[in-house]
């Protein structure tokens, strides 16, 4: 007997629900990070160089995360890898400041909330194309 496990229906209203809430999520900690670098670079201790090195890949899935297109999510999830790398790294270091636990915060829930973000709009286009 072999039946094939017929796919388990969602709920959409629920998807939806939790998309919105992430996609809130992810504006916030982008949000988030663009103010950090800024304040951090241009004000504390860093410099132009720095701010536009931190920066730039950030506003690259900009245009995409605009458009609510589930590709430029997955990028932000790779590219926040080196973000979160480098904050681990940093937030070891007992001479850094708090700008590193900051970055690691922010850039951890972004990931979360960008990966899922990505899942829950997947879910709603192949629901919507059944």
């Amino acid at each position: 007997m072999n039946v094939a496990k017929q796919p388990k229906a969602i709920d959409t209203a629920q998807v939806a629900r939790k998309l919105d809430i992430a996609r809130k999520l992810n504006w916030i900690c982008y949000s988030g990070l663009l103010l950090l670098f800024a304040v951090w670079n241009l004000f504390l201790d860093g410099s132009l160089k720095w701010w536009l090195l931190q920066t730039i890949p950030l506003l690259l899935v900009l245009p995409g995360m605009l458009k609510r297109r589930q590709r430029s999510y997955l990028w932000l999830c790779f590219i926040l890898l080196l973000y979160i790398t480098a904050g681990i790294v940093d937030v070891m270091m007992p001479t850094r400041g708090w700008q590193h636990g900051v970055l690691t915060a922010l850039s951890l829930i972004l990931f979360v909330s960008a990966m899922m973000a990505s899942r829950w709009q997947v879910q709603l286009q192949n629901a919507k194309a059944r």
